[in-house]
C-alpha cells in the first residue's frame, strides 16, 4: 500500500499535527516514513504516514492511517483513530470522561463541517488559479481552518443554516441589524483619529433613507444607533440584561439595513468594498479555543494603540517601514447593563478598511497562502510559484521578501519600542505583484497586542493609560514567548514548510537563511535582544496547546494564566540538522516495516 502524492485530508492533518507536537515526542521511522503512537496498555500502535516531515512541526500527514494490533497494520478511519487516541493514558490522565466526550463531539462536528464546505465549494466555487486574488477572495478561501488544531472547523452552537448564511467559506453576503441605544447605556472608546458619530455617519451613507431618518430621530431622543451582526441579533434578543433595557425603552431594534457585507476569515469581522470601515463583533459562538466575545479590557486596546501609533516614536518606526502598516481600530463600543457593567456579548470594533474599491489588487491572507489544498496537497503559495516555474533562487527570494516586509517591522517594534503584536497567519496580509512576489504587508487585530517593560521607556506617559485600561502588559519572558509563537512558529515556520513541501527549495536552505537574517537583525543593535536571543539560542521554543486546550474545554479568552497553555517544542534553529532534503520531501513509500 502506498501513499498518494496528491491528496491530503485537512482534518487528519490538523488533528494529528497537534497531537504529535503536544504529546510527543513520538517515534519517527525514516525508512517507512511514518510516526507511530503506542498504547502502553494494549501494545497497539497507530501508524501515521508522513508525506513531508518538517522541522517546524507542521507535517503533511496521511492521507490514510493504519492500526497495528499484532497481525500487521490495517487501515483505520479518521473518526475511529480519534476514538483510539482518546483511550491513550497520556490523554485520559489530562481529561475527564465528560470533557473527552465533548471533545470527540467537537472533532467530529469540525470534520463534518469541513466536508460540507468542501462539497459546497466544489459545486459552487471555481478552483482558484495561479493569478493573485483580491482581499476578500483570499479571506474567504481559508477553508481548512487552523492547520494545527484538533477541531479547526468546529462552530459550536452555530447551525449549518447559519454557517451558510454567515461563514466566509460559503461566500454569502448579508445586511446588518441596527439598534438605537440610550447614550447612558453605551460605553464608547475612541481615539483622536475618529469618533463614533463620524464612523456611524459613514456607514449610514450606504443605508436607505428611512434608516437614516430613524438615526436622526434617535439622536434627538438621546440615543445613538449602532449596527449588530445578524447572527448576534438573536443572542441580543435573548440576553436578560438587554431584554430589561428594551422593556425600559433604553434599547430598540430598528430593523435591517440594505448594505451587504461579507464575512472575513475570522467570521466575526466583516467587510464591504464600498465602506471606509470593517466591523468586528463579539459573536456568541465557540471557535477553536475560545468563545468569541471581546472582553471589556480588549475593547480599549484598539483606540489606545491608535493614539500610541500617532506619537513620535511610533511614527518614526512606521517611517522606517513604508511598505508595512497597521489596520487601526480607533473606535469601539459596548452596551452596559443597568448597573453600568459592560456586556461582552455586545462589543463592537471599527477597523480601517484600506482595501476599499480595490478588488483588482492582489492582497492575500497569509493563512490562505499557506493552506494545503486537499486536492493537490500543495499550498496556494507553492502552487502559484510552481505555475510560474519559480526556481530555487526565486523561492528563497520570496522568503527573504516576506521576512523583510512582514517580519522585520514587527521584530523592530518588539526590539525597539516594546510593542508586541500577535502576528499569526490570520493577522498578516500581503500585497503581491504580478510575479507573485510580496511588495507590501499589513497587520490586523489590535486586541492581540501587548507591551513589554521597554515600552514604558519609549513612550513614557503616553503609554500609561493604554496599559492600565487594556491590561495587556506582559512579563518580559512571557511576552517574548507569545510574540515568537505567533510571528515565528505559527507564521514564519509555516512559510518554510509551504515552500519546501512544494519542492521549490529545501528546508535546510530556508532555516539557514532565517538564521542569517536573524543574525543581521541582531547586528543592527535593537534595544531589547531578548526575542532574538530566544530564537537563536534556546533549545526549546514554546507553542500553544491547541490540542490540550480543546481536550480540557478551556476558554482561552478568559484564562488568567496564559503561560499554562504553552508547551515546549524543539527549536529548529538550534537543533542538529540531521534531516536531509531526501528525508523531508514527499514521495510514494510503502508503510510496511
Amino acid at each position: 500500500m502506498t501513499l498518494s502524492r496528491e491528496s491530503v485530508t485537512p482534518s487528519l492533518n490538523a488533528y494529528f499535527n497537534a497531537l504529535l507536537r503536544e504529546t510527543g515526542p513520538w517515534p519517527w521511522h525514516p525508512r517507512c516514513r511514518h510516526f507511530s503512537i503506542t498504547h502502553t496498555g494494549t501494545g497497539e500502535r497507530l501508524l501515521i504516514p508522513c508525506r513531508f516531515r518538517s522541522l517546524g512541526g507542521r507535517h503533511l500527514l496521511g492521507p490514510e492511517l493504519w492500526l497495528e494490533r499484532g497481525s500487521g497494520p490495517e487501515p483505520i478511519g479518521f473518526s475511529e483513530a480519534v476514538r483510539w487516541t482518546l483511550a491513550l493514558p497520556e490523554l485520559r490522565n489530562q481529561s475527564s470522561p465528560g470533557t473527552r466526550q465533548g471533545f470527540l463531539h467537537r472533532v467530529e462536528q469540525s470534520d463534518d463541517n469541513l466536508r460540507r464546505v468542501l462539497a459546497h465549494r466544489a459545486q459552487h466555487c471555481p478552483a482558484p488559479g495561479p493569478s493573485p486574488q483580491s482581499f476578500i477572495e483570499s479571506e474567504q478561501a481559508l477553508v481548512n481552518g487552523h492547520s494545527i488544531h484538533p477541531c479547526p472547523k468546529d462552530r459550536g452552537n452555530m447551525s449549518d443554516d447559519e454557517a451558510r448564511a454567515f461563514a466566509p467559506e460559503y461566500s454569502a453576503r448579508f445586511p446588518l441589524i441596527w439598534y438605537s441605544v440610550d447614550r447612558h447605556q453605551l460605553r464608547c472608546h475612541d481615539s483622536a483619529q475618529a469618533s463614533l458619530a463620524g464612523v456611524v455617519e459613514s456607514l449610514l451613507e450606504h443605508e436607505p433613507a428611512p434608516l437614516r431618518q430613524a438615526a436622526y430621530a434617535a439622536a434627538s431622543a438621546g440615543h445613538t444607533i449602532i449596527p449588530c451582526h445578524p447572527f448576534q441579533h438573536r443572542h441580543w434578543q435573548a440576553l436578560p440584561a438587554l431584554q430589561e433595557l428594551q422593556s425600559k425603552g433604553r434599547l430598540h431594534s430598528l430593523g435591517m439595513g440594505t448594505s451587504r457585507w461579507y464575512a472575513t476569515s475570522s467570521l466575526r469581522a466583516i467587510w464591504a468594498d464600498d465602506q471606509d470601515w470593517m466591523l468586528k463583533f463579539s459573536l456568541s459562538v465557540r471557535l477553536t479555543n475560545s468563545v468569541r466575545h471581546l472582553q471589556p479590557q480588549e475593547a480599549v486596546r484598539g483606540p489606545g494603540l491608535a493614539d500610541l501609533l500617532d506619537t513620535a516614536p511610533a511614527r518614526q518606526w512606521l517611517d522606517r517601514h513604508p511598505r508595512f502598516r497597521i489596520l487601526n481600530e480607533p473606535v469601539t463600543t459596548v452596551i452596559c447593563d443597568n448597573q453600568g457593567q459592560p456586556l461582552p456579548e455586545t462589543t463592537l470594533v471599527f477597523r480601517h478598511n484600506p482595501f476599499r474599491n480595490k478588488t483588482d489588487e492582489a492582497c492575500e491572507l497569509l493563512a490562505s497562502l499557506l493552506q494545503d489544498d486537499p486536492a493537490t496537497g500543495l499550498s496556494r503559495l507553492g502552487s502559484c510559484l510552481r505555475a510560474r516555474n519559480a526556481s530555487e533562487a526565486d523561492a528563497v527570494a520570496w522568503f527573504r521578501g516576506y521576512l523583510d516586509l512582514a517580519v522585520k517591522p514587527l521584530l523592530d517594534a518588539q526590539g525597539n519600542l516594546g510593542l508586541l503584536f500577535g502576528a499569526h497567519q490570520q493577522n498578516l496580509i500581503l500585497r503581491l505583484d504580478r510575479q507573485f512576489r510580496p511588495v507590501a504587508a499589513w497587520f490586523r487585530d489590535c486586541q492581540g497586542t501587548g507591551f513589554s517593560s521597554l515600552a514604558h521607556h519609549r513612550f513614557g506617559p503616553d503609554l500609561a493609560a493604554s496599559v492600565r485600561a487594556g491590561e495587556n502588559e506582559l512579563p518580559d519572558g512571557l511576552g517574548v514567548r507569545l510574540f515568537c509563537y505567533y510571528l515565528f512558529i505559527n507564521s514564519t515556520f509555516n512559510v518554510i514548510t509551504a515552500l519546501a513541501a512544494a519542492d521549490l527549495c529545501t528546508e535546510d536552505q530556508l532555516w539557514h537563511q532565517l538564521k542569517q537574517w536573524l543574525q543581521q537583525q541582531r547586528a543592527e543593535g535593537p534595544a531589547d535582544t531578548s526575542a532574538l536571543d530566544y530564537l537563536q539560542t534556546s533549545p526549546q521554543l514554546y507553542a500553544k496547546n491547541n490540542f490540550l486546550c480543546s481536550l480540557r474545554a478551556l476558554n482561552e479568552n478568559t484564562l488568567t494564566d496564559l503561560e499554562s497553555i504553552y508547551h515546549p517544542m524543539p527549536n529548529p534553529l538550534v537543533i542538529e540538522q540531521t534531516m536531509t532534503h531526501k528525508d523531508s520531501k514527499h514521495h510514494d513509500t510503502p508503510i510496511a516495516h
